[in-house]
C-alpha cells in the first residue's frame, strides 16, 4: 500500500499529538501557591535568619543541619539577590529534600515536574514579591510532619492538579 504525503503526515501528527496528550496527563500544574497569613507574619519575622547571599544560605543550611537543625521555609528577594530561611528543632527530615528559587512561571512548573518526577513532594510553593517562587520539597514520608510545622507558622500547602 503506498502511503501519500498528505496521509503521512497526517499519521505522523495523530502519533505525535497522541504522545504529547499522554505526557501532559503525567504532569503537575501548580493550581494555586500555598497562602503566606499574614496574620502570623510577626511570629515568623521573629524566626527569620538576617538577610543573606544565597551561597552564605546554602552554608547555613549545611552547618545548622549538622547541629540537628532543618530548614521548614525560606524567602528570596531577588531585586536584592539575597534569602533568609527559618530553621527548627522541632523535628529532622528523614529522607531526601531539595529548595529552590525560580525566576519565571514556566521554571517553576518544570521544576515542580523534575522534582514529583524524582518522589519528592511540595511542601510549600510561596510566590514572592520579586514575582519569582521559592519551594521546598520534601520525600512523601517526611510531607506531613513538615506540612504541620508549616501551618502553626501559618504557610499552606499549594494546590495542584494534573
Amino acid at each position: 500500500m503506498k502511503m501519500t504525503n498528505r496521509a503521512f503526515w497526517i499519521v505522523l501528527f495523530t502519533v505525535w499529538g497522541n504522545f504529547m496528550l499522554a505526557n501532559a496527563k503525567d504532569e503537575v500544574r501548580l493550581s494555586y501557591p500555598s497562602k503566606v497569613e499574614s496574620s502570623k507574619g510577626k511570629e515568623r519575622e521573629k524566626l527569620f535568619t538576617p538577610w543573606m547571599s544565597y551561597d552564605a544560605l546554602r552554608d547555613q543550611v549545611d552547618e545548622r543541619r549538622g547541629k540537628g537543625e532543618q530548614i521548614i521555609y525560606f524567602e528570596y528577594n531577588g531585586a536584592a539577590s539575597q534569602a533568609r530561611a527559618i530553621f527548627l528543632t522541632k523535628f529532622k527530615l528523614n529522607g531526601p529534600y531539595s529548595r529552590w528559587y525560580m525566576v519565571t512561571e514556566q521554571a517553576m512548573e518544570d521544576k515542580l515536574n523534575s522534582e514529583v518526577k524524582n518522589g519528592l513532594q511540595p511542601a510549600f510553593v510561596v510566590r514572592n514579591t520579586s514575582g519569582g517562587f521559592t519551594m521546598l520539597f520534601v520525600s512523601p514520608p517526611d510531607l506531613e510532619a513538615v506540612r504541620a510545622q508549616l501551618k502553626e507558622l501559618g504557610i499552606g500547602e499549594p494546590r495542584l492538579k494534573k
